[in-house]
């Protein structure tokens, strides 16, 4: 495994067929967002601040969490604190997650991912609903704001475009920053480290079997 060591921060991403595994030390404040499968995870040295549904909690070594799907919540260091962390993300989507979302919503969550530059007012003229309205019974049910799940919906691609080895100034173009900066400050902010170190660290686990 190479390490990623420039940014301060060293995380690493280890996917297999039915889940995702992150682990690493880092100093960094992750934004709210949410995962649309079951997550747990655990600090495993320092501390750090976890937030879910509005609730806050320092965690400590050998502290454990569990993300339901849909379930907004943030990974924050304390101060200049590292922190250690380990997570397991299944990948199969829950019925019963995906049958909590009415028809706008649904329909809101389809034009999001479908990488047009975010208008709320596109948006909900595109569902015929108020905007107001929208942004409401979005987060009631997704967890986040619609321009959140954009947000989040781009960091999703970006990392499948580096697993595809698509250049960046293919990627900024396609899903609508201003440039390739843009792309890799806010690639960084959601994810702790610059698109390059994170092409660096992630494994598939496929690929890597037998491996030492």
């Amino acid at each position: 495994m190479r390490s990623v060591q420039k940014s301060g921060n060293r995380i690493y991403f280890h996917e297999y067929a039915d889940f995702e595994i992150v682990w690493g030390e880092c100093s960094h404040s992750f934004p709210t967002h949410i995962h649309e499968s079951l997550c747990v995870g655990a600090v495993t040295g320092g501390r750090a601040e976890f937030v879910m549904n509005g609730r806050k909690k320092i965690l400590s070594a050998g502290d454990r969490y569990v993300i339901p799907p849909y379930a907004p919540h943030s990974l924050s260091s304390i101060g200049p604190e590292k922190f250690n962390y380990f997570v397991l993300c299944f990948k199969n989507k829950s019925a019963r997650a995906r049958s909590k979302f009415n028809g706008a919503v649904a329909d809101a969550k389809t034009y999001i991912e479908a990488s047009r530059p975010f208008n709320i007012a596109a948006l909900s003229k595109a569902v015929h609903i108020s905007k107001y309205h929208l942004v409401r019974i979005f987060k009631e049910q997704v967890g986040i704001t619609p321009y959140q799940f954009y947000i989040g919906s781009r960091i999703k691609k970006i990392r499948q475009g580096l697993r595809a080895n698509v250049p960046l100034p293919d990627l900024a173009f396609d899903l609508n920053f201003s440039d390739q900066s843009h792309l890799c400050n806010t690639f960084k902010k959601h994810m702790g480290l610059s698109p390059m170190q994170y092409a660096c660290s992630y494994r598939n686990g496929q690929s890597s079997a037998g491996a030492n």
